[in-house]
């Protein structure tokens, strides 16, 4: 759509879909994921060469490594006064604490203070191009931190990540309370760039938002979440959420989530004797993500950081079916293959049959018998 709109369309870092065929940028550069940050510097480099190829309309994707595991203290003297675990308090919706868990906060921001400086650089380049002033900036995160009920989860710490766009002339200075998605950036845009959208799109333009104006607008969010890396714990969610409560769907209630060992296999070995020795609302969140029921209902005013479950609490009955309601008619529209529980049967023993390494080369079968009518 934007090509046809005469952009030229770039992108520097990752492309993380299978198969990359199905984006054809115009431009690409440093493809890998770059975890070990070798050469920060050449993105705004990279980009500033796309930027001044020609005076056409441009759109860049540009992915910087961090703040993704590992995280690393300092790389190329960034950030200049690294914090510690002395500096830092673990996230509040782990509901634990310790000096293990402390290290990897610390060294989290310092990945995400390395992040804001290369983002300054980038938007330095942008500024010496001479066409800040008509161009549009997105920034976004695509999952919550990879730490305990963060990324691989449907919990806010998962799915609750910063957006920020600057538009000179058009987006007014504001912090908005809407439930946006990131399905809405593609019509947004789109729309910005006078381009032509397709009619089903699921998201919609932010560009009222950005405005200032008080359009009508969502009442209700959906998220979903299937596996990691192809392969990687498998446990289907599907969750919505209101402006109050949230409701998260296991499709495999009663199982064991393998996201919850992987999670502290990686950078926190010492959690689960943390775990033992907190309160009892905090040992019975981390019981319920380790082997999850059917249902899981927050009320994200009371409790922000989703440690009660209330699906079993007859006095939000009504709220829980409302949201269930919500729910299953989002999936019915939608389509979802794994409303039919053969397809869920079929597609973990697909999964199960594999090993990560193999999951880019395989040839996957569930198109077939998700979209066989």
């Amino acid at each position: 759509n934007l090509k046809a709109a005469d952009y030229r369309t770039g992108i520097i870092g990752k492309l993380h879909i299978n198969p990359e065929s199905a984006f054809p940028f115009d431009f690409t550069a440093l493809p890998k994921a770059n975890f070990a940050r070798e050469n920060l510097a050449k993105y705004a480099k990279q980009a500033e060469g796309f930027i001044l190829a020609d005076d056409s309309p441009f759109f860049l994707c540009v992915n910087y490594p961090d703040a993704h595991t590992p995280w690393i203290r300092q790389v190329d003297g960034l950030p200049k006064e690294p914090l510690t675990a002395e500096d830092v308090t673990a996230l509040p919706y782990f509901g634990i604490d310790n000096p293990e868990i402390r290290h990897s906060v610390a060294d989290y921001y310092n990945c995400i203070s390395r992040l804001d400086t290369l983002i300054g650089d980038l938007l330095d380049a942008l500024e010496r191009s001479g066409k800040a002033d008509h161009t549009m900036v997105i920034y976004f995160g695509d999952h919550g931190a990879d730490m305990l009920r963060g990324k691989r989860t449907s919990y806010e710490g998962g799915t609750r990540v910063p957006l920020i766009i600057r538009w000179p002339g058009h987006a007014k200075p504001q912090v908005r309370e809407e439930l946006v998605s990131t399905i809405d950036l593609m019509p947004t845009i789109l729309e910005a760039a006078g381009a032509s959208a397709p009619a089903d799109l699921p998201g919609s333009s932010l560009l009222p938002l950005l405005a200032g104006e008080r359009p009508s607008w969502r009442d209700h969010l959906f998220t979903e979440f299937h596996t990691h890396a192809g392969t990687t714990n498998f446990f289907p969610q599907r969750a919505v959420r209101n402006d109050r409560y949230k409701l998260i769907e296991n499709l495999m209630p009663g199982e064991l989530n393998p996201g919850y060992e992987f999670t502290f296999s990686k950078k926190f070995e010492t959690a689960p004797a943390t775990i033992e020795t907190a309160s009892a609302e905090v040992r019975a969140a981390y019981n319920v993500m380790r082997r999850p029921p059917r249902y899981e209902l927050y009320d994200l005013q009371a409790d922000p950081y989703e440690f009660r479950n209330l699906a079993e609490d007859s006095e939000y009955e009504s709220v829980l079916e409302g949201l269930k309601q919500r729910l299953t008619a989002w999936r019915e529209a939608t389509m979802d293959p794994l409303l039919d529980p053969i397809n869920l049967k079929r597609l973990k023993a697909e999964i199960d049959g594999l090993v990560k390494k193999d999951a880019k080369q395989h040839s996957w079968d569930y198109p077939n018998y998700f979209f066989s009518d």
